[in-house]
């Protein structure tokens, strides 16, 4: 049986004495069998040892013992090196004009007496009520001696006042230098120097199942320590425009954890905590850090900069799923990020990129998917020049040089408008195709409503049979179709040649372009065989 550092299994009650003892009543034994041998495998598997029956318990403790201790670490000696480094963050705020009064839906249910009494609460818009403050916590940690901290974006975006407490409980009022929605980091600075600090990792090899250590203010108790392991890497948990590639881990996080560092073995940073996934609202073991190798870019630029310049191609992309392979003929072991719609003037507009193009490698690597392009675009230095294999939906193929640009801000963004098609200007057909969809041409309310320019082209969606796969997939009456395999479309009769030609071709499924009425848009793979259970219309 091993003992710890200090002389003394942790397992027993009374001291190294006490453990002597009790081992060597243990070689004192004879082996057993039968179910004498399980209770004592039982009962060593207890205290820190699995015993087999067909060796020498003398044997077993000599072999197994240094594998159990190595299994077990000891995170004293490292959290008690780093945890200096890790501050808690107290952030005052201004509520949002919308979080002051209940809305329609809060006040559902609502016994009568206390719907009154909240509907006649008064909002800013009434100038009866003061903005009124909230309070909240997160993490944070030294980078540099003078005094730069590293948390969330998400914890300190609308403060307007933050206060820093350290581990020798000075409490210090802190600014913000920078921060950056897209990867959730900011940093802040308080003044003074000779802090404590720690490093990130960026080259740092981390591997499933090594050990972790997360520390910092959780539900607002301040210097808390938890380990796990790294659950998986790799992870894609955010909307589209976010460039992170999160490590999992399963060292409880909760709410106040976020912006706090995770430590590898070594006291290195190989991650900042930033989410959790969880049905409550408490840990259940599944965490997400922003990686070292990221977060050290990011925050250097802020440093420097005050801010962080992102590459930028110009497109609206997705992933490509089997279907829609089939149905531009890439076979279903493709991969890859399908374009949707290209900004105008934009690099990719520029390099001749059309909504249908299929980015399958990034400068010979190939794409996992859309959030792996967004990712590789997003860390590509201004200026430099990439090369993208791109496959068109007739399978061919072509390489595409485009040179990078500095990505624009959120505001110049939305106010972009895509790469037009041609007029749409055919009457309507009140027919059913056989994907169940009766369309007729865009009028110019539907064109504003979808925000479409005057000269896309594209079919209105007048009708969707209930029973139809499109109906099954979010098609609605309203939604648009621009293109059907990677065609314009500009009538009901252009859609059903689309239709035809691809069942010439031997595609099982149709790719279309749907834009839908929340103003987004993406390409839909519908089935070619049976796929309305009704009649069509005639």
């Amino acid at each position: 049986m091993s003992l710890d550092k200090h002389g003394e299994d942790p397992t027993t009650l009374s001291g190294p004495a006490a453990q002597k003892t009790r081992a060597h009543r243990f070689l004192r034994r004879p082996v057993l069998t039968g179910a004498a041998a399980l209770a004592l495998a039982v009962a060593a598997f207890g205290a820190g040892q699995i015993l087999s029956p067909s060796v020498s318990t003398a044997q077993q403790i000599k072999t197994e013992a240094p594998k159990a201790a190595a299994m077990l670490p000891g995170f004293a000696d490292l959290v008690e090196r780093v945890s200096p480094a890790v501050v808690s963050l107290e952030v005052v705020a201004l509520a949002d004009e919308d979080t002051q009064r209940p809305s329609a839906d809060d006040l559902e249910g609502m016994p009568p007496q206390w719907r009154r009494f909240f509907e006649q609460m008064p909002n800013q818009r009434g100038n009866q009520a003061r903005p009124r403050e909230q309070r909240g916590g997160g993490s944070g940690f030294f980078i540099t001696s003078t005094g730069h901290i590293v948390t969330n974006n998400h914890v300190v975006e609308k403060a307007k006042e933050i206060n820093v407490t350290l581990k020798d409980g000075r409490e210090l009022k802190a600014t913000v230098i920078g921060r950056d929605e897209r990867t959730d980091l900011a940093v802040l600075k308080v003044e003074g120097k000779s802090f404590p600090y720690v490093q990130f990792a960026p080259e740092a090899r981390v591997r499933v199942g090594d050990w972790v250590v997360a520390i910092g203010n959780p539900f607002g108790l301040g210097g808390t320590a938890t380990a796990g392991i790294v659950s998986a890497l790799g992870r894609d948990i955010r909307n589209e425009g976010n460039i992170a590639d999160f490590i999992q881990v399963d060292a409880p996080i909760n709410p106040g954890n976020s912006g706090g560092p995770t430590f590898d073995m070594s006291g290195r940073v190989i991650g900042v905590n930033t989410a959790i996934f969880s049905r409550s609202g408490g840990n259940v073991g599944i965490g997400f850090a922003i990686p070292a190798s990221l977060a050290d870019r990011t925050t250097k630029q802020i440093i420097e900069q005050g801010k962080v310049t992102y590459g930028w191609l110009g497109v609206v992309i997705q992933d490509v799923s089997r279907e829609m392979a089939d149905s531009w003929g890439l076979g279903s072991d493709v991969k890859g990020a399908m374009i949707g719609s290209v900004t105008l003037g934009a690099p990719a507009a520029k390099a001749g990129l059309k909504r249908g193009d299929v980015v399958v490698a990034f400068n010979g690597t190939k794409i996992e998917g859309s959030s792996d392009l967004t990712r590789r675009v997003g860390q590509t230095r201004v200026g430099d020049v990439v090369r993208l294999d791109v496959a068109g939906a007739k399978g061919v193929r072509r390489t595409v040089q485009v040179t990078i640009a500095a990505r624009p801000s959120e505001q110049q963004l939305s106010q972009a408008d895509p790469v037009a098609g041609a007029d749409a200007t055919q009457p309507a057909s009140p027919a059913t195709n056989v994907l169940g969809l009766s369309v007729g041409p865009l009028s110019a309310q539907a064109r504003t409503r979808l925000r479409l320019p005057a000269n896309e082209a594209g079919v209105l969606i007048l009708e969707v049979d209930p029973e139809s796969r499109a109906a099954e997939r979010g098609i609605r009456a309203g939604d648009a179709i621009l293109t059907a395999n990677d065609e314009e479309v500009r009538s009901a009769e252009e859609l059903d040649t689309a239709i035809e030609a691809a069942r010439a071709a031997g595609r099982s499924f149709i790719g279309l372009f749907v834009q839908s009425q929340n103003g987004g848009g993406g390409f839909v793979p519908l089935p070619l065989g049976a796929a309305s259970k009704s009649q069509p219309k005639k």
